[in-house]
């Protein structure tokens, strides 16, 4: 949502700036949307019901599409008792995950690394592009997303449809 703002001069000539409902005072927030492209990543977790740690895929929003109904939002155990969250090094405790494509409905339902060709074979299925080209150049620059947690990049995708 976007508001309209004439210049403070009242000249009709000038053209309006176009401010973010979400940066003037007053406006209700907007409703959050599902996002047209997302990253998805590898992360370490803990799985309580099986005792054992696996390695997730993770999403950082909700996407937009069929993927959607995939995302669960999930707690993150701690990975040992000796990682504490503190002020320089926040710990995730909570965020998206994707569920196994072969379905489940409990403990061990989210999905693992070892199911990401069959999850990159359901995107292209479903309309969402791989967008190698910004995957690549976060794959080649220093910068490095949630190193707390261990996470590490999969790939950047977009919805199409």
């Amino acid at each position: 949502m976007y508001n309209f703002v004439r210049n403070m001069n009242g000249n009709k000539n000038n053209p309006r700036k176009i401010i973010p409902s979400t940066l003037v005072r007053g406006s209700p927030p907007e409703k959050p949307r599902m996002a047209k492209t997302f990253s998805l990543f590898s992360q370490p977790y803990l799985d309580t019901c099986n005792e054992c740690y696996k390695n997730i895929v993770v999403i950082n929003v909700i996407p937009d599409g069929p993927l959607a109904d995939l995302v669960r939002f999930v707690k993150f155990p701690p990975l040992s008792e000796f990682k504490q969250p503190g002020p320089c090094s926040p710990l995730k405790q909570c965020g998206y995950a994707l569920i196994s494509l072969g379905g489940g409905c409990g403990c061990g339902d989210l999905m693992v690394v070892d199911e990401v060709p069959d999850l990159i074979s359901y995107l292209l299925i479903n309309g969402y592009s791989i967008d190698t080209s910004i995957t690549k150049m976060f794959n080649t620059s220093e910068i490095r997303f949630d190193t707390n947690t261990g996470n590490k990049l999969i790939c950047f995708v977009t919805y199409n449809g």
